[in-house]
C-alpha cells in the first residue's frame, strides 16, 4: 500500500508539529511520499527521507504536477488545515483522507464531502463537522501518539519547590502570530508575578522568522528576570520537560496554534499537568479528563492557573500520565491508522 502524504508544513520534523506528525506516520508506512506546499522554503527535497517540498508561488505547475503524483499513489492524505490550499483542487483521483490537525480557516463542505474519512484531533470539531451535515459515519477522533517509552515521568515530587516552572513550547514563527499564540498574554502575566518561572522554547527555523527579535525586546524591555528565552532545536525533549512542572497553552483565540499541540501531550506523558486557555480547541478535553487547569487567557486567569496546578500538583501529575497512556500511545495510533488505509481501500 502506497500513500502520499499532502501537507503545509515546513518539512522539519525536529521542531513543527504537523511535520513531527506526518513523518511519523512515514516512517511507519513506510512505501509513502511527503509532498509539502509551504512558503519558506523554494524547493526542497531528500531521497532517504521521501519528502519533496515546493513554494507556493509554483501553483501552476503544481496543478500539473500534483495528479501525476497522485497516480503513483494507492491513498492520498492529506495532513493540515480543514481546507488544505491546493490539495481540495486537484487531488480527485484516488482514495481521500484528510486528518484536520489545524483549526484554521473555514472548511470546504464539497472538499470534505468527497474524503472518505475525516480525522479531527478535538471533540470540538467533531461536533463542527456534524453541524455542518457531514456523514457521522466518516468522521472519527484520533489524537496524535507519542512514544511513551521515551517519554515517561521521573519518580519526584514537585510541590515543595519554591517557584513553579512554566515551559511555553509553542512559539510562533512569525510576529503576526504573536497575539493569538498568547506570548503577549504569558509575558504580562510574568510581568505581574514574578514567583512564576517561564521558559519559552523557540527553535532555529533554517529560513527567517519573525517572532524571535520582537520577543526579546519585550523580555529585555520588561525586566523579565523570570523568563528564559531559547532559540535552539533541543534533541531531548525528554530532559526539558523533566525540568518544568506545567506546560502552557495560552491562546487567546481558537486558531491561535495547533489544535493538539505535542508539547502537551509529550508534557503529559512526562507528568507535566497542562495549563490551558479556555479558549484553545483542546481545553475542554483537559476540563474533563482533570489531566491540568483551564484558565480565561487573561494574564491573572494565568497566574491563578498556576497557583490551583500546584496546590493540586499530585492528582494532577498522576491523572496527566494516565490519560496521556489512554489516549495518545504512539503504537494505538499507528495500529488505527494503519485499520483505517485498509478500510478505506475496502
Amino acid at each position: 500500500m502506497r500513500i502520499v502524504y499532502w501537507n503545509t508544513s515546513c518539512l522539519q520534523p525536529e521542531i513543527e508539529a504537523v511535520s513531527k506528525e506526518v513523518f511519523q506516520l512515514a516512517r511507519h508506512f513506510r512505501d509513502s511520499l511527503l509532498v509539502g506546499i509551504n512558503p519558506h522554503y523554494q524547493f526542497c527535497a531528500s531521497f532517504r527521507r521521501r519528502y519533496i517540498g515546493f513554494h507556493p508561488r509554483l501553483d501552476l505547475l503544481l496543478r500539473i504536477l500534483i495528479p501525476l503524483i497522485e497516480q503513483t499513489c494507492d491513498i492520498s492524505h492529506v495532513y493540515g488545515e480543514a481546507a488544505p490550499w491546493t490539495f481540495y483542487k486537484t487531488l480527485r483521483r484516488k482514495p481521500l483522507i484528510l486528518t484536520i490537525a489545524s483549526e484554521k480557516g473555514d472548511p470546504r463542505v464539497d472538499f470534505l464531502e468527497r474524503c472518505r474519512k475525516v480525522v479531527v484531533q478535538t471533540d470540538t470539531y467533531y461536533q463542527k463537522l456534524l453541524d455542518l451535515g457531514i456523514d457521522r459515519k466518516k468522521i472519527e477522533v484520533l489524537y496524535p501518539g507519542v512514544d511513551l517509552v521515551k517519554f515517561r515521568p521521573l519518580n519526584r515530587d514537585l510541590r515543595s519547590a519554591e517557584a513553579p516552572k512554566v515551559l511555553f513550547a509553542t512559539a510562533p514563527r512569525s510576529k503576526e502570530e504573536m497575539e493569538s499564540r498568547g506570548v503577549y498574554l504569558l509575558l504580562e502575566a510574568a510581568k505581574e508575578n514574578p514567583q512564576i518561572n517561564y521558559h519559552l522554547l523557540y527553535r532555529k527555523w533554517r529560513n527567517h522568522y519573525t517572532s524571535l527579535r520582537i520577543t526579546k525586546e519585550k523580555i529585555e524591555a520588561e525586566q523579565l528576570k523570570n523568563v528564559i528565552l531559547t532559540n535552539s532545536v533541543i534533541p531531548s525533549m525528554t530532559y526539558v520537560y523533566h525540568q518544568h512542572h506545567f506546560t502552557v497553552i495560552p491562546y487567546t483565540s481558537a486558531d491561535g496554534g495547533k489544535s493538539c499541540p505535542v508539547s502537551l501531550i509529550e508534557g503529559m506523558a512526562c507528568g507535566l499537568p497542562v495549563l490551558i486557555s479556555s479558549v484553545a480547541p483542546l481545553a475542554s478535553f483537559v476540563w474533563e479528563r482533570k489531566c491540568g487547569v483551564v484558565f480565561e487567557p487573561t494574564p491573572s486567569g494565568l497566574i491563578a492557573a498556576v497557583k490551583t496546578g500546584m496546590n493540586q500538583y499530585v492528582a494532577l501529575s498522576t491523572t496527566a500520565v494516565r490519560i496521556a497512556k489512554e489516549y495518545f500511545s504512539e503504537k494505538r495510533f499507528l495500529e488505527r491508522m494503519g485499520r483505517i488505509y485498509q478500510e478505506v481501500m475496502a
